[in-house]
């Protein structure tokens, strides 16, 4: 390939694109890169003044911008990634939340009788909550579960992130390549039409020649812009996935023909399922639905309350101290419905993760089945582009000599043919390139989904019974039960804790 894109050409074909040319010995395109837009006629007017000697700008030089480079953009500017992160944070409150103790209650309480030597009192009274059954450290495993959970949904985001732009870097090296091609036929059209042009001066063509070497330099230009749009996009959709307005004025550098791993079907496949951070994640929450079906039947136990009232009586000159113990009996309720519930969510978790597994083999399947396509193209492409350019070279060398039988409109079929061949080759390496990411990367894509959105393939799986939240919804029904039992001026709320 390196005899094929010499320095001398790709000087000529970058100057058509507007392209800064840097020749690399790892690089089999001799590694041109794409500048920044082309110059505006302002900037070119301005660069002729300095060729006649007035002061010149030089314009800053681009720097060479690796894929690592890229990839360490995206990790820190990336909001998603940032989003994940947060969601790992806000579990971690609600473990603590859900693994604190019930706050004691303290109060003042009065007596004031309708005859004052029947006694006056004042005092004090003090009330705790004891959670039994070991329900604080139950509630704190299935938190830790989410926990785990959310740190696999953070791991999958990352992932995402990082194939997302490797994908683009590539889809960025493929268009730019593309438009090297079609500068590169560009500069056979424009060669074509010149040497029509002296052929008729020489009254050895017609005017209609002249005119088929006018429509397809015409169509040559307009695929030349079509490939520098698209090498635009590219560039805009990468630095999208960095987390970043646009790339700074700069060069990619890569291969596009370096060969991405050889890949095997069921090491590809193994590896996903056991390495999977969805997988991961899913599995995670089947523990905690497990959890949540011990915590439900721990809430047949009740808590205890206890209550102590100091009082000291003013008109008799003595002190009382009253103790309440107190807790529900589960004769009516014994939570029957909840652990009904959580035994139905449990079994829809583990199905769900079953589904997961399939889903995540399915996508595999479709995946390397298009991988192998596009190896199949890229093998083939790379054994007969040799052969559409010697073809070529030597249709337009009997053209030039007027040998019989190879005509202007022979020319034109080499050229497409080559033209063809090469961007067909480039698309493929560019697809083989997608495809063995994807699959080397666990199918994680996406990397500007939200994190919820992101793992799409674990689909809604249901409302969770909320553990972190029947504490207190227990400890105030409890509550309520007891303080019936006291005056009405110690009665109290127990919910809340810091």
């Amino acid at each position: 390939m390196r005899g094929r894109f010499g320095p001398i050409v790709l000087a000529g074909m970058a100057a058509a694109l507007g392209l800064a040319v840097v020749v690399r010995a790892d690089d089999r395109y001799a590694a041109p890169l794409p500048a920044a837009l082309p110059q505006q006629p302002a900037a070119r007017e301005h660069a002729g003044q300095g060729a006649q000697g007035t002061d010149r700008i030089p314009a800053p030089k681009p720097v060479p911008l690796t894929l690592a480079m890229v990839e360490g953009l995206a990790l820190k500017n990336n909001p998603t990634i940032r989003a994940a992160e947060a969601l790992v944070i806000q579990q971690q409150g609600l473990l603590r939340q859900a693994t604190r103790y019930p706050n004691p209650t303290l109060g003042w309480v009065q007596t004031t009788p309708s005859q004052l030597t029947r006694g006056a009192t004042q005092g004090a009274f003090i009330s705790q909550d004891f959670v039994t059954a070991g329900k604080l450290r139950v509630a704190g495993a299935a938190e830790k579960a989410e926990i785990e959970m959310r740190d696999w949904q953070l791991k999958a985001q990352t992932a995402r992130v990082v194939n997302d732009v490797h994908i683009r870097y590539y889809e960025a090296l493929g268009a730019r390549h593309a438009g090297i091609a079609a500068a590169e036929l560009e500069r056979l059209a424009a060669a074509d039409l010149k040497a029509i042009q002296q052929l008729v001066e020489a009254k050895q063509a017609s005017r209609p020649d002249v005119l088929q070497a006018e429509i397809h330099l015409s169509a040559v230009q307009s695929t030349l812009e079509q490939a520098r749009l698209r090498h635009e996009a590219a560039c805009r959709l990468l630095a999208n996935v960095v987390g970043i307005s646009q790339l700074p004025s700069t060069t990619l550098t890569g291969n596009l023909e370096a060969d991405p791993p050889r890949l095997d079907w069921q090491e590809s496949l193994e590896r996903l399922l056991k390495e999977s951070p969805v997988l991961r994640a899913q599995a995670a929450q089947v523990r905690e639905a497990a959890i949540e079906v011990q915590f439900q039947k721990r809430l047949v136990i009740p808590n205890v309350s206890t209550q102590v009232v100091i009082q000291h009586d003013y008109v008799r000159d003595f002190n009382q101290v009253s103790t309440l113990v107190s807790a529900p009996i589960p004769f009516f309720n014994r939570n029957r419905g909840n652990i009904i519930n959580a035994e139905g969510f449990l079994i829809q978790q583990e199905q769900e993760y079953k589904r997961v597994q399939l889903a995540l083999a399915d996508q595999m399947a479709a995946a390397f089945q298009e991988y192998l396509g596009a190896r199949n193209q890229v093998d083939h492409l790379r054994k007969i582009l040799p052969r559409t350019q010697e073809n070529l070279a030597l249709t337009r060398q009997a053209f030039r000599s007027g040998q019989a039988g190879y005509d202007f409109m022979r020319v034109l079929d080499a050229e497409q043919t080559y033209f063809q061949t090469k961007t067909s080759y480039i698309d493929s390496l560019t697809v083989v390139h997608r495809l063995s990411i994807e699959i080397s990367g666990l199918e994680l894509t996406g990397g500007l989904n939200p994190t919820e959105v992101g793992t799409a393939l674990q689909g809604a799986a249901g409302q969770r019974t909320g553990v972190r939240n029947v504490l207190l919804q227990q400890a105030q029904q409890q509550n309520a039960g007891a303080n019936r039992l006291l005056p009405g001026a110690i009665q109290s709320t127990l919910g809340g804790s810091p």
